[in-house]
């Protein structure tokens, strides 16, 4: 896997040069720039290296095709691409690695040293922004235990932040194949089964590729399994089989996984209707496997899965060679869209994706022993995960988090969210989003994002996301301003926005000020189409109108209100949450609870689910006085004719 030091390969092949380069004619033109490129080589003069090199590129590619133009082509291509990453150029850079790759492909393995990091390079260098808004769908492919849109979401089943995730629909349960079932998997299988969560049963092989040759010797195991499933007949059950095969150490041939795999894909299609199949390789294969040899096919997989982990250290080393930190998405390389791009947009097309098991580490660790807290790396990349990929990536469909620590000399970062409040405060609160299915397999969300697109049509109070990419920083903040006058700014991720657009319709150009970290800005832009359907909209209690601060608006046709307001105006006392962004409301022995962003809203102890939810507009928090008024045991309605919300406590 680590087997290759691409510099080497490129001296060897300058030292080379002139051998290969006399196999063929190359014009009187070739010879001084490269000249000057051999100096800057030597010299490691990067400016130098791609001007000449560029030189040559474009001399070189006039002559027609041969393997001797190839040769010069690559390594051209390969070395001006690392000296524009050397001086920051990364876009530049993903340029020359797009143009490798397409050349190289044509060769089969003959430049594969150059070829296996190139795409990798050209993914994490290729500058991206994107934005979204909501009322999109999901992609729905039919599949066993699919769900029409959301995410499931939950931990390990033993897991010490279950008892505060009050709201899971979810649970991950590890049993290594060819063990009895144990008795504390039957007790979180009945967990599951009474709190009507779905279980990703993870089938683990010890013996990885010896496993894998002995599969039928399992069958008495895989029918104990298959027998305790029947107990549960109602439970979703994703049976994930064999995951990360690709980077096992005691790795298996594709052709005798795919085999097993069809055997235990068949044994439990036959005998278990309420389980789904999941054939879930890593985030990355090891250097000289492609994972797509492994795959059994798309009759014998119900769901195809991913490991995806954030670690700042490739192994935990900090001085880790930067081609490892790239090719392992360790560190820079950790955006986690990036990260599973490759397996979702290659398979997501026809399959839901899930997030098998992941996690963001956020101390790095030596033999169970914290050694640096890295929380701010952790905090950003669990962010990302839980909100970039559901919006980026609607074929997601179930997002596992690996709450637990293995302890041993191998395992470099602890990904507990028991072990670091801010991490399991971030995770509870971010899993309240309405994108996120609530309590149990059988929750339900409308709420999917919608890629902006050139001339997309939303109303005249409208949300706007920001997916942005820059290589080696992070966003600081979003800045949205329609037709160049400013509208929002959003400092966190996902940097939504809240536009409230009352006094416009027709076509306008909505335009994103991205600002990173390190100082740089790009911008992105979008033609919309408003659809004012604002109306003048008065709120009124036994008689009384109320004088708002900020006037009651419509979103998603329901009438919002600002939340403080409202509950005083109820006679409700307000208490509000910063860090959670919740707000509560009591009133003698009532008590109405909720999240912004989130569809649930709790009138006691009871779960109700909200159509819209409470929003930010212009800093105010505004939520739906139909929902609040009759959480706080009013009467609501509503007058079309004066175009007023009538409550009567």
């Amino acid at each position: 896997m680590k087997k290759i030091i691409s510099l080497i390969l490129i001296v060897l092949i300058v030292l080379s040069f002139n051998i290969t380069v006399f196999a063929f004619k190359l014009p009187n033109s070739f010879w001084t720039p490269n000249s000057n490129y051999e100096t800057a080589i030597t010299t490691g003069n990067h400016q130098d290296i791609i001007k000449y090199g560029n030189q040559i590129i474009s001399i070189v590619n006039a002559l027609p095709d041969c393997a001797e133009k190839a040769d010069i082509l690559i390594t051209r291509y390969n070395q001006v691409g690392l000296s524009y990453a050397e001086i920051g150029d990364y876009d530049s850079s993903a340029k020359m690695f797009l143009a490798l790759n397409n050349l190289a492909e044509n060769y089969g393995d003959k430049y594969f040293e150059y070829l296996r990091p190139a795409m990798p390079r050209v993914n994490q260098y290729t500058s991206r922004a994107e934005l979204y808004t909501d009322g999109g769908t999901s992609p729905f492919y039919g599949a066993k235990n699919e769900k029409n849109n959301g995410v499931l979401f939950g931990l390990c089943a033993d897991a010490a932040s279950r008892p505060f995730l009050e709201n899971e629909s979810m649970m991950l349960i590890y049993h290594i194949l060819g063990d009895p079932f144990l008795p504390i998997n039957i007790n979180y299988m009945n967990e599951a089964s009474d709190k009507g969560l779905a279980v990703e049963f993870a089938l683990n092989c010890l013996y990885e590729g010896t496993d894998i040759q002995n599969i039928t010797s399992k069958q008495g195991n895989l029918q104990e399994i298959s027998n305790i499933f029947k107990n549960y007949p109602d439970m979703p059950i994703y049976l994930r089989f064999g995951a990360e095969f690709d980077v096992w150490s005691n790795q298996a041939n594709p052709e005798s996984y795919k085999k097993a795999f069809k055997y235990v894909a068949d044994f439990f299609h036959t005998r278990n209707p309420n389980v789904a199949i999941v054939w879930s390789p890593n985030q990355v294969s090891g250097w000289y496997i492609n994972t797509d040899d492994f795959y059994p096919g798309d009759s014998y997989v119900d769901w195809v899965g991913v490991s995806l982990y954030s670690q700042k250290y490739f192994q935990g080393i900090k001085n880790q060679k930067d081609l490892d930190q790239l090719f392992f998405r360790t560190g820079r390389n950790s955006d986690p869209v990036i990260a599973v791009k490759e397996i979702v947009e290659k398979y997501g097309n026809r399959k839901p994706i899930m997030i098998s098991e992941g996690g963001c580490g956020h101390h790095l660790m030596s033999g169970g022993t914290q050694i640096e807290n890295i929380t701010d790396f952790a905090l950003a990349r669990l962010k990302e995960q839980l909100y970039y990929l559901p919006m980026v990536y609607p074929q997601i469909k179930l997002m596992a988090y690996f709450d637990t620590y293995v302890y041993g000399a191998g395992e470099k970062d602890d990904y507990r969210l028991s072990s670091n409040k801010l991490m399991q405060d971030e995770y509870i609160k971010i899993t309240k989003q309405a994108r996120f299915i609530q309590d149990g397999y059988s929750g339900s969300t409308d709420f999917a994002y919608r890629k902006m697109y050139e001339g997309i049509t939303v109303e005249s109070v409208f949300p706007v996301s920001c997916y942005a990419h820059k290589y080696n920083t992070d966003v600081d903040s979003v800045t949205y301003f329609i037709d160049g006058i400013y509208a929002e700014t959003s400092k966190e991720i996902p940097y939504t926005s809240y536009i409230n657009a009352e006094n416009l319709s027709g076509v306008h150009t909505l335009k994103a000020v991205i600002q990173f970290k390190n100082g740089q800005s790009m911008e992105t832009f979008c033609r919309i189409n408003i659809n004012n359907s604002f109306e003048d909209i008065s709120v009124d209690i036994l008689g009384k109108k109320i004088q708002f601060d900020q006037k009651p608006i419509l979103y998603n046709n329901r009438t919002m209100v600002p939340m403080r307001k409202i509950f005083e105006e109820l006679g409700a006392k307000v208490l509000w949450d910063g860090q959670t962004q919740t707000a509560t409301g009591v009133k003698g022995n009532l008590k109405v609870k909720f999240t912004v962003g989130s569809n649930i809203m709790y009138v006691g102890n009871k779960a109700i689910q909200l159509d819209t939810f409470p929003i930010v507009v212009s800093g105010r928090t505004l939520v739906p006085v139909r929902a609040i008024a009759e959480g706080m045991g009013c009467l609501v309605n509503w007058d079309d004719a004066t175009k007023t919300v009538l409550i009567n406590p």
